[in-house]
Parts: structure tokens; sequence; C-alpha cells
């Protein structure tokens, strides 16, 4: 081993013994390199953490698979039953008019569950409850008005290649130019260009002031009625779907309602005990 050497300390009194300084050992193998002590190492923990992140990783990837399984084979059943009883749909010639109100009717339960989201939001009703948190009810309000975009593209894309419906890209796009049911059609366009407004605001939220895309953004409501009554007057369908237009607008209805009332009363109360 090689022996220690001890150096003055610079601080050290004359006529006083020096304190001995240590210097560290000097790899005899390397000239000039300094082996620094190293930690002690604690026995089994290295041993004992692999195995259990290896079987945590192991669970996971099980939980993964198994999920992905399930998921191709609901897929398959599901495509194999549309298969077989869809043949005649595939070449019906009102296929257009079918997927574009089935896509609307997917759009405007989407707008629901967004208006809905969105009132619960900035309800002053929630704080009384913990679960779902903020979060989670903004993120799913952003996702649903994602997927409200996503579908109403569709909706309007299929009725206006549909060369019976007599709407066309000029009646799905210009207000009361549509042959079919004119003005019903006409309030889709206008619900269709007021939701591109209120999502179009709302991301630009970090970018504007608040002053100006929230009023904007609050008149989701309103593209909310508008797209309600299209889809009750729009379709032959209206009078099947009337109870489903019928709970959701007094869903809406109560929330926009009871915001307003709780809203202001507390503010009210605010202002007097001021």
């Amino acid at each position: 081993m090689t022996p220690r050497s001890t150096i003055a300390h610079p601080s050290a009194r004359p006529g006083s013994l020096p304190e001995p300084v240590r210097v560290p050992e000097l790899d005899p193998g390397a000239a000039g390199t300094v082996t620094a002590p190293s930690e002690p190492r604690v026995p089994g923990r290295a041993a004992s953490a692999t195995p259990d992140r290896v079987s945590r990783n192991a669970a996971d990837l099980a939980r993964t698979a198994g999920l992905l399984a399930v998921i191709l084979l609901a897929s398959l059943v599901v495509g194999r039953v549309a298969g077989s009883r869809g043949g005649s749909l595939l070449h019906n010639r009102m296929l257009p008019w079918i997927l574009g109100r089935g896509l609307g009717v997917a759009a405007y339960l989407a707008l629901t569950g967004t208006v809905v989201l969105g009132l619960w939001l900035r309800h002053p009703w929630r704080s009384r409850f913990r679960t779902p948190s903020a979060a989670a009810i903004l993120w799913a309000h952003v996702a649903l008005a994602a997927g409200t975009v996503t579908l109403v593209a569709g909706h309007v894309t299929a009725l206006a290649l549909d060369r019976y419906a007599g709407v066309g890209w000029t009646g799905a796009l210009v207000p009361w130019k549509a042959d079919f049911e004119p003005t019903p059609v006409a309030l889709g366009t206008i619900a269709l260009y007021g939701l591109v407004l209120v999502v179009a605001t709302a991301a630009l939220a970090g970018s504007i002031a608040r002053a100006v895309w929230f009023p904007v953004h609050s008149a989701a409501v309103l593209v909310f009625c508008v797209s309600l009554a299209h889809g009750a007057t729009a379709g032959s369908d209206g009078s099947i779907l009337r109870w489903v237009y019928a709970a959701s607008g007094l869903v809406v209805l109560i929330l926009q309602v009871t915001r307003w009332v709780v809203g202001n009363r507390a503010r009210g109360e605010g202002l007097t005990d001021r």
C-alpha cells in the first residue's frame, strides 16, 4: 500500500506542531490520477431493484397487450357483423345522406357534451364536488370540441357530395342557398360558422386578451341552440330524435340559468358584505 504523506498546513504557527493534511492516495497504475473514495454499497439494493422494475414493466406490457387484444377482437366482431348486414347499404344511393345524417347527430351529441362541460367548469356548484377535477373537465371539454369539429366536417362533406340531397357545396356554405329545406340547412350553416369562431378564439386564448376571446367563446351556448334547431328541423328523423333534443336542451338550459342565478346572487352578497 502506498504510504500517506503529510504536508504542513500554511496556517500553522511557528514553533507549533503542524497539523497533518492527508493527501488522497495515488493509483500506482495511472500516474497523476486520483482515486476518489467510492460510496459504500448497500447490500442487496441493486439486486432487489432490478427484478421489481422488470416485473412492473412486464405487468404493464401484459396489460397493454391485453387491452390491444380486446380492442382488436371487438373490432373484428363489429366489422364482421357490419359487413354481413351492411352489404346492401354500401350500394344504396342514400348512403351519403345516411352517413351525413349520422355524422350530424354524432356532432350534435359531441357539441352537447362540450357545452355542458364548459358550463359546469365555471358553475358555482362545481366547488361542492372534488371529482372530477377541473383539469379533467377541461381536458374532456377540449377533446370533445376537437371531436365536434371533426364530425361537423364529415357531416358537411357527406351532404355536399350527395347528388340527391339538393344541398351541394354552395348550399352547405352559403345560407339559404340549398334546394332542400333552405331555412333548416341555413341554420346549420350559421351554426358551422359560429362553431369555427368559438373554437378559433379559444385556440388563441393565450395570444389575445381574455376580454376579447372569452365573450366570443361564451357564445357557444347560442351555437348549441342554433344547432338544436337545425338538427330538429333539417332531417326527416327529427321526430324520432325529439327526446334527444329535448333532454339535451333541458340540461343546457338548467346549467345556464342556475349558473347565472347562483353567480349573480354570490356577487350580490359579496357587494353587500363590503
